[in-house]
């Protein structure tokens, strides 16, 4: 049990160590990049918030470089992205148009999205599914297009929000679950508590992004994404109402893996088993294609 704990917390100093950052991708605003590993295969990370950055997500995203290249981008106005005039998710779209055509060098890539990031992936490949191969989904919560246009500024009184980025700390909960043995020799299973940083921005890119969401198609436009679908989701009761089990039902080649123990964020609960199913997912599509 002792050795196990020392290995989390060796993980998770890991997940802060410094990532050199590998550019920019060009255009308005210029987005920054991370690539990790050369595989044939092309993944993207879509990181959550909205306005989080994608350093939460390393390293456990990272063991996907053994089947894929991986890539991650701060999304606009977040981490070292530039800011941006507007961050209706409509332009969160075209950003991520921008990253597959010049990243993915215009080949169909997987996008492996994360709570928001779980969004901005399936409302991509409702707009846009002759770009992408299959989709990594998790942490989802309830969808919130309801087909409204015009979408209004008034809305959300954006008057009042901060005009100026302001960067918080806050704290992803896990629960895992590990074997130990007892003094018997039995084997027990328990769950233990972990938890690792997330930097996110409030203003503009976080409210404004959600808010427009508004405007996005309502739920049952889902069924029309005829694509391969991994969904995860966990045991626990989370604050944020998980909708993989909804989301399951709406996309037609979704498949879901639960896994014991896990919340929100079920990559970071259990990163060994997420990479497994998802090593699993990316092979049988790439083989069939």
């Amino acid at each position: 049990m002792k050795k196990f704990l020392f290995t989390i917390l060796a993980c998770l100093a890991n997940a802060f160590l410094s990532y050199g950052q590998d550019g920019f991708v060009a255009g308005n605003p210029e987005l920054a990049y991370w690539q990790v590993g050369k595989e044939k295969e092309t993944v993207i990370v879509l990181h959550g918030g909205p306005a989080a950055q994608h350093a939460y997500l390393r390293p456990e995203f990272d063991a996907l470089s053994k089947v894929a290249k991986v890539i991650y981008y701060d999304q606009r106005g977040c981490g070292k992205s530039a800011k941006a005039d507007t961050y209706i998710w409509q332009e969160h779209v075209k950003d991520l148009k921008r990253v597959i055509k010049i990243l993915g060098q215009d080949k169909k890539v997987y996008l492996a999205g994360s709570s928001w990031g779980s969004t901005l992936a399936m409302i991509y490949a409702y707009i846009h599914p002759e770009d992408v191969k299959g989709l990594i989904l998790s942490g989802t919560y309830r969808w919130e297009g309801e087909a409204m246009t015009p979408y209004a500024y008034s809305i959300y009184q954006r008057d009042i929000l901060p005009s100026r980025l302001v960067s918080n700390k806050i704290r992803l909960r896990e629960q895992k679950l590990v074997q130990y043995k007892a003094k018997n020799g039995q084997l027990i299973d328990t769950l233990i508590s972990i938890n690792k940083e997330a930097e996110i921005y409030t203003g503009y890119p976080q409210t404004e992004t959600r808010k427009s969401f508004v405007t996005a198609p309502l739920s049952d436009s889902l069924k029309k994404i005829m694509l391969p679908v991994l969904l995860f989701n966990g045991t626990e009761h989370c604050e944020i109402e998980d909708w993989g089990e909804q989301y399951a039902k709406l996309l037609p080649q979704a498949e879901l893996y639960t896994i014991i123990g896990a919340c929100h964020d079920p990559w970071f609960s259990n990163p060994e088993n997420f990479f497994n199913q998802c090593k699993v997912f990316i092979k049988r599509i790439t083989n069939s294609n």
